[in-house]
């Protein structure tokens, strides 16, 4: 049974002009002009948390490859309906069903500018992949009502939830919790002690002299899963940054391309 907020869920409808409607280059490219976006879904009840969800309009296929979008702020702030990167409404306009979710954002202060997490914010990473997991969960539960593949979804995020989407890819439970791939931009893991061959491949994105979050979480994590023989890319962004604006359509690109080998799209 789907899982719904007290309220109706409000469905938006983004439009963008120049696209197109036809499906031919779907998941290589934006071929749909608009998105639904069904707002405020539960995805878990306890602890309570929602999703948004968005769809390429007027799409009629029926067995869709899903994103769980984990959006930024440092374990202390950010929400569900704001990124840096705008991956759910460009993932959507390519033919994917994306889940942009809210998880733990109560840190005292922001969990960024240290070698190592501190414990409240390693506390509250352990909860977001637990809420990712959750969302990957319910994903495949509402595969059929939302024209989802649940053999085919990943996850990824952008600073918090780029180290979120890394645990979620590196830490599944079962199978239900477990994600064909992941992205973490400007994330990666902080201290690497128990990868294997099990794991989902990831894409990693970081700034070589990033100020919030070290490169070494994603040097290491791609060096440690690469040995355990994962098929993990990491791509440096030489110089001072962290989820750098003028690398999004970078960021969106390569991640299309990542996840549509990784998802067996082509």
């Amino acid at each position: 049974m789907l899982q719904h907020a007290a309220l109706p869920a409000l469905v938006l409808l983004i439009t963008a002009c120049g696209a197109s409607d036809h499906p031919s280059g779907r998941y290589t490219r934006e071929v749909f002009s608009s998105v639904t976006v069904d707002r405020g879904i539960a995805y878990r009840a306890s602890p309570s948390r929602e999703l948004d969800l968005y769809r390429p309009a007027g799409d009629g296929e029926t067995g869709r490859p899903a994103v769980v979008w984990v959006h930024g702020g440092g374990f202390a702030g950010g929400d569900r309906t704001s990124s840096i990167v705008p991956f759910p409404e460009s993932f959507a306009k390519a033919g994917y069903v994306v889940a942009s979710i809210d998880y733990d954002t109560t840190a005292s202060q922001p969990c960024v500018a240290a070698p190592h997490l501190r414990p409240d914010c390693r506390a509250l990473l352990d909860d977001a992949v637990g809420d990712g997991q959750e969302a990957v969960r319910w994903l495949r539960r509402n595969a059929g009502a939302y024209g989802v593949d649940p053999d085919r979804v990943a996850i990824a995020g952008e600073s918090a939830g780029g180290l979120t989407a890394a645990g979620v890819g590196t830490r599944a439970r079962d199978a239900a919790t477990s994600v064909r791939a992941w992205v973490s931009i400007s994330g990666g893991l902080d201290g690497v002690t128990d990868v294997d061959a099990r794991d989902a491949p990831g894409l990693l994105f970081a700034n070589t002299e990033d100020p919030y979050v070290p490169f070494a979480w994603s040097a290491d994590a791609e060096r440690a899963l690469r040995r355990v023989g994962v098929a993990t890319k990491l791509v440096p962004i030489d110089g001072v940054g962290h989820v750098p604006a003028d690398r999004v359509d970078q960021f969106i690109a390569e991640s299309r391309a990542f996840l549509r080998d990784q998802l067996d799209l082509g």
